[in-house]
C-alpha cells in the first residue's frame, strides 16, 4: 500500500476575496418571443442483451513512491 503524508499550511486570509465595489443598475431585458412547438421524437428501438464481461486479472504490486520534498512556507497574502 502507498501512503503519502500531507501537511496543511495555515496561510491566513489567503482564501478571502478582495471586496468588490457597488454594481450599477442593470438595464431591463426585452421579453422573449413565443417558442414554436417541438416535433414528437421517434420511439427508440429496444436494446439487446449485453454479453457478460470477462473477469479482470490480478493487479501486480505497485513500486514504492519516492518521498516528497518539503514545501517552502507561504508568506502572508493580502493587502
Amino acid at each position: 500500500m502507498v501512503s503519502l503524508e500531507v501537511k496543511v499550511i495555515d496561510a491566513g486570509p489567503a482564501g478571502r476575496l478582495n471586496p468588490v465595489g457597488p454594481v450599477g443598475p442593470v438595464d431591463p431585458v426585452d421579453p422573449v418571443g413565443p417558442v414554436d412547438p417541438v416535433d414528437p421524437v421517434d420511439p427508440v428501438d429496444p436494446v439487446g442483451p449485453v454479453d457478460p464481461v470477462d473477469p479482470v486479472g490480478p493487479v501486480g504490486p505497485v513500486d514504492p513512491v519516492n518521498p516528497v520534498a518539503p514545501v517552502e512556507p507561504v508568506g502572508p497574502v493580502g493587502n
